[in-house]
């Protein structure tokens, strides 16, 4: 996620009662797993982008506007652009995009305040990412017929989790320290992102023991997308290894102290050590249990 641009959406499509009766279903763990094998053993391959390689704190383009007949199913409201996906998929995307929602809710531990609008769009030059826009509560992935739909899926349970994260942090979530919003939107996703492996920390432990893991305190911009791709997964373990370690209320904590940049946020204020002293930490934990 990177900071949107300011607009209003109107909510009028959904009654309050039924908002809130699937707010209370949501909050007390109502939440379907996931499709077995939903991702493959990495959810973006290379040359395919989860986001958007832009600048910490770059201004994002603007939304594109969801047209066409609208799909509604739970707290999304739904538009497919024509071509985006193989025919015989787009008949149950809405319920997989619903069941998604909820997994990533039960995951993160807190849900949406409000609706959402979702767009499964066209990528002229077959690519996938995606991208949201939290203070308008729109969410967009872009993706061809080329890719399976549950591809898409899986890239907006990681979008889904960055506009959990704005309604349970507020404005601060804007400027999120980078390792901190990317991974836990990737680490929200679980399931869809993991494949086969149990964990994010089983996930990047080759990385590690192997010297192939890269710095976390890096940004993506100017460099491959693989390490976009690898960042991601690291950033994933990394706020694993914080909320089991020290907690999800210290989490929350320094979530709120963020200035964009990697390594940003107030590590030893809330915890008492700094970010390189807890990259050493996360990299020994990497590599055991």
């Amino acid at each position: 996620m990177f900071p949107p641009r300011q607009a209003q959406i109107r909510w009028a499509i959904i009654g309050p009662v039924l908002f809130f009766s699937l707010l209370i279903l949501l909050v007390n763990g109502y939440a379907p797993p996931p499709r077995p094998r939903i991702a493959p053993a990495s959810a973006v391959q290379p040359l395919t982008a989860p986001e958007r390689p832009l600048p910490p704190g770059a201004a994002t383009p603007t939304p594109v506007p969801l047209t066409g007949d609208l799909l509604q199913t739970g707290l999304l409201r739904i538009a497919i652009d024509e071509g985006a996906l193989r025919p015989e998929e787009q008949p149950s995307v809405a319920d997989e995009l619903d069941r998604a929602l909820a997994y990533v809710v039960a995951r993160f531990g807190s849900p949406p305040t409000a609706p959402m609008e979702v767009l499964i769009g066209l990528e002229p030059a077959c690519a996938l990412h995606g991208i949201a826009y939290t203070d308008i509560r729109n969410m967009q992935v872009f993706t061809c017929a080329s890719f399976p739909a549950a591809r898409a899926v899986s890239i907006m349970a990681h979008e889904f989790v960055h506009q959990l994260c704005q309604d349970r942090y507020g404005e601060r979530h804007v400027s999120a320290d980078l390792v901190l919003s990317e991974g836990v939107a990737t680490w929200g996703a679980g399931a869809y992102w993991l494949g086969d492996a149990p964990t994010f920390r089983a996930f990047v432990r080759p990385w590690v023991a192997n010297g192939e893991a890269l710095p976390l305190g890096i940004s993506y911009v100017g460099r491959p997308i693989s390490d976009m791709n690898k960042l991601y997964y690291q950033w994933a373990s990394f706020v694993e290894f914080l909320i089991q370690t020290y907690g999800r209320e210290a989490f929350d904590r320094l979530y709120l102290t963020g200035q964009n940049a990697p390594g940003s946020a107030d590590y030893p204020g809330v915890y008492g050590k700094s970010f390189d002293a807890l990259e050493a930490e996360w990299r020994a934990w990497a590599l055991g249990g």
